[in-house]
């Protein structure tokens, strides 16, 4: 089935609605779409709208309302908060983490972070990045779409998250001595899980000692990935994926 984002408030006795021009164009000039062809329109919050082509154009597609579902949302989110890799690295980082389904995305600049980016590419990046997370939405069927944050440093995450993180799981990827396994983890906080699985990745060139030590100042459980060392990029959907499985195993 045709997927297409639809980010707008719906009556709840419509019986059509209009998509954007870009969604429009993207079903009708890119997917060669055609009336009578079922749709799955999602809002990215949980609402999902199946319907039919029905009419319009390029510029503004009428679909059908048959049904409207409204997916519920995890009990225990996943969010991520990632030191930027290099290159465009980072748009992979963006589509795989939606995959698995992340609900929020911290890309960070960290202090061994190679990419540098001023005000105005790190407005681009992010406007690309969102772009990313929608068409990775359509891609795998997730009916959430991640917030993804602002390029912050991780003192400004700290400070602007911490106190807002409530009954949340930090966990940092880390190469520290001392670390703890993710089943380890995991057992501890069964009795009692977490409305939050957030992990820290840093970059290439792993966070500083100054970073880390901020981290657990604001209690980031540290966690070893395995006997290797990942890649940044290896290691963010490592991550995602071992909380995946955290809170699996605490709903079963």
């Amino acid at each position: 089935m045709l997927r297409a984002y639809h980010p707008f408030d719906v009556p709840a006795d419509a019986e059509t609605l209009t998509l954007s021009k870009e969604e429009s164009f993207h079903l009708a000039k890119v997917l060669r779409a055609r009336n009578g062809e079922a749709v799955a329109a999602f809002d990215g919050k949980g609402t999902v709208f199946i319907g039919k082509i029905i009419g319009g154009d390029a510029k503004a597609l009428t679909i059908s309302v048959e049904s409207r579902s409204c997916v519920p949302a995890p009990q225990c989110r996943l969010a991520l908060a990632q030191a930027m890799p290099k290159g465009s690295l980072m748009d992979d980082v963006i589509r795989q983490a939606t995959e698995i389904g992340a609900a929020r995305i911290f890309p960070l600049a960290s202090a061994r972070s190679e990419v540098k980016l001023d005000a105005r590419r790190a407005e681009h990046k992010l406007e690309r990045w969102r772009a990313i997370a929608v068409e990775a939405c359509k891609q795998c069927g997730n009916a959430f779409v991640p917030e993804i944050f602002p390029v912050m440093t991780p003192d400004a995450f700290f400070k602007t998250q911490a106190p807002e993180r409530g009954h949340a799981l930090w966990i940092t990827a880390s190469l520290e001595e001392g670390t703890r396994s993710c089943t380890e983890i995991a057992r501890e906080y069964a009795a009692n899980p977490p409305e939050e699985i957030l992990w820290l990745v840093g970059p290439e060139g792993d966070f500083s000692p100054e970073e880390y030590a901020l981290a657990r100042s604001t209690g980031c459980v540290p966690a070893r990935l395995g006997d290797n060392v990942l890649r940044a990029v290896t290691a963010a959907i490592y991550t995602l994926a071992a909380g995946d499985q955290m809170r699996q195993s605490w709903r079963n």
